[in-house]
């Protein structure tokens, strides 16, 4: 991104091999040029969008998979207070369960 403030610094930063312990301080230092950024919310949003590794926006994937997670419960059906496309058995299964066969039909023989 050439408006972001990371442009410039060493990619390396926003890359940790991991999100705690000793690296807790590269993630730290990564989410510092973060805060400062203009294009903060465009870099959090194309990461949200590709699955991004690395710090983007100022998250971590793991924050990043938080935010996916939340968003998806914020719109799913049940959460709106509108029905579930599907019954509590699963997609195809009205709710209510299963409905009873219909006999054959037969014709004449």
């Amino acid at each position: 991104m050439s408006y972001g403030a990371c442009h410039g610094a060493d990619p390396e930063l926003f890359f940790p091999v991991a999100t705690a312990g000793r690296a807790l301080e590269q993630v730290n230092s990564a989410k510092a040029v973060c805060v400062r950024c203009e294009v903060r919310a465009d870099c959090l949003s194309y990461a949200l969008q590709t699955m991004q590794h690395g710090i983007w926006g100022g998250t971590t994937p793991d924050e990043r998979a938080a935010m996916r997670a939340s968003s998806r419960r914020a719109l799913s059906p049940a959460a709106r207070g509108g029905d579930a496309p599907h019954g509590p058995s699963g997609p195809g299964i009205p709710a209510g369960g299963p409905r009873p066969a219909r006999p054959r039909q037969t014709g004449p023989e």
